[in-house]
């Protein structure tokens, strides 16, 4: 392995947060997003494997991994400003974007309020925030909420951060857990279950449910994306086994994102990065490398 194409990392300040920055390879940029509870090694496989194709860039969000965890900030908007701040740091104008999870939701609003930052978007395990409200899609919800107690747990003050930091950490163990099809590495687990250890870091995670996550999720349930179209060419990648909405509610309506698709990948679920690499390393290389 070459030093361009080794994964290294850094400390850059972007909008008064020192984040940490994992980097490969060189060429045309590609900015990845992570989910919770997980950080910037959740892309460890596909950045090994398209590393000589692009250069990929995943940091550590606001209160993950090695990046900053102040006492507040965990709402869509600074978030956005931090990921706008990094790229002006990196003297990126355009990048490519891949994000899971809450990354994603972090995502589409990149793609509607800075158009002009980002070329093309891959969103893993989150749909385009357009529902329409409708039989299948109420009937989902219903059969979804249960699996979802945790989203509240996680999200109450006080309540949250004690169950994601303290003792054996069985609600964070449940959490990284969850529906997945390929086990991930202990080391993995053992490395986001450490982070959350820290309780500056496990507050951050209880604060991004309140501010962001349960927030952005109802906000496309209200309909207030609608009317806004998404023109940036968009994948939506779905793991086939994931069950918590129905694939017909998934789908997307042209006059919503008229250059979106969407996919469903096999034998994987919400944590798809890590049940299918392959598949999804596949599936971003055809859409950014065609």
């Amino acid at each position: 392995m070459t030093e361009t194409t080794a994964i290294r990392s850094r400390t850059v300040t972007a909008n008064g947060l020192r984040m940490h920055v994992t980097e490969s390879g060189a060429g045309a940029p590609v900015l990845m997003l992570h989910g919770f509870p997980q950080s910037a090694r959740e892309w460890a496989p596909v950045m090994s494997a398209l590393c000589e194709r692009a250069h990929l860039i995943a940091p550590d969000l606001r209160g993950a991994g090695e990046t900053e965890a102040p006492a507040s900030g965990y709402d869509s908007a600074t978030v956005r400003r931090d990921v706008i701040s990094l790229l002006d740091r990196l003297g990126l104008d355009q990048v490519d974007l891949v994000a899971h999870d809450w990354g994603a939701l972090v995502g589409f609003d990149l793609c509607l309020d800075a158009p002009g930052r980002i070329r093309r978007f891959v969103a893993i395990a989150v749909p385009a925030p357009y529902f329409r409200m409708n039989r299948a899609l109420v009937v989902g919800l219903m059969k979804a909420m249960p699996h979802l107690w945790f989203q509240w747990a996680v999200a109450t003050p006080g309540l949250g951060p004690m169950l994601l930091s303290r003792g054996r950490q069985r609600l964070a163990r449940y959490i990284l857990r969850l529906s997945e099809i390929r086990p991930k590495g202990e080391a993995d687990v053992s490395a986001y279950l450490e982070a959350l250890r820290d309780p500056a870091r496990a507050r951050a995670a209880s604060k991004l449910y309140r501010g962001l996550i349960l927030p952005g999720f109802m906000k496309a349930l209200r309909g207030a994306y609608l009317g806004r179209v998404l023109h940036t060419p968009t994948l939506v990648l779905f793991g086939a086994d994931d069950a918590l909405l129905p694939k017909d509610a998934l789908e997307v309506n042209p006059d919503d994102a008229p250059h979106t698709t969407v996919e469903f990948v096999p034998r994987g679920a919400h944590y798809l990065v890590d049940d299918n690499p392959e598949a999804v390393t596949r599936r971003i290389a055809e859409f950014l490398f065609p």
